[in-house]
């Protein structure tokens, strides 16, 4: 398998934004929904687009979802934080040729403003967010659409990086390697079961995969 691309999910895998949504979803299930929302079933709602996961808790309305943008948003800048070695997979990959493209499920002006924020955008040769899609990881559409953005580049030939199991299904459904962070706030169990084709604790262990010598989870 030679890997011309590797496709990130951006919140919880590149950008560590876990506080931030954990605390604007306690905030609305909590003090404004007065819902006891447990933390793990929080946690485990990342990964997925707001809408949907408001949906399972009847708040999609315009007013959930307007109180938990203007905390996150409001907060994001200032709780926003890089993962370790980032950048410096990043720069590795990049070395070798490889393309580098994000799929998340947030919005295009929120994940280029973490982006910025992080000063990685320029790493980044695509970026697919909710915008391009009809249909939303564990469907594979985004990451069909980041290869084809790409150039056409077949899924075969690429990574797909994530902490959540929407992201490893992504990847898995759409043809693609797919990798698991462990350093997820989703239970590993839970990663496992998505059968995820590598699992790394750091994201420079990438450039390793890339050259064919990573370990299969």
């Amino acid at each position: 398998m030679m890997i011309k691309a590797v496709f990130f999910d951006l919140d919880g895998t590149v950008a560590d934004t876990n506080g931030l949504i954990y605390e604007s979803f306690r905030r609305l299930f909590h003090e404004k929904m007065g819902l006891p929302v447990p933390d793990e079933e929080i946690y485990g709602l990342f990964g997925e687009p707001l809408v949907v996961s408001l949906k399972r808790y009847g708040a999609e309305s315009e007013e959930f979802l307007s109180y938990y943008r203007d905390f996150n948003e409001g907060q994001h800048d200032i709780m926003i934080r890089e993962f370790d070695g980032v950048k410096e997979a990043l720069e590795s990959l990049k070395e070798k040729g490889i393309k580098l493209g994000i799929v998340t499920s947030k919005r295009e002006r929120m994940a280029r403003r973490s982006l910025e924020r992080l000063h990685l955008l320029p790493y980044f040769d695509v970026i697919v967010t909710p915008e391009l899609t009809t249909e939303h990881k564990p469907n594979p559409a985004p990451l069909l659409k980041a290869c084809e953005l790409m150039g056409g580049i077949s899924p075969k030939e690429t990574l797909m990086v994530g902490d959540s199991a929407y992201d490893i299904l992504c990847g898995n459904r759409a043809g693609a390697a797919s990798v698991a962070v462990s350093y997820s706030k989703i239970k590993m169990e839970k990663l496992l079961a998505a059968k995820p084709t590598y699992v790394v604790d750091d994201l420079r262990e990438l450039l390793a995969i890339v050259e064919g010598a990573g370990t299969l989870a």
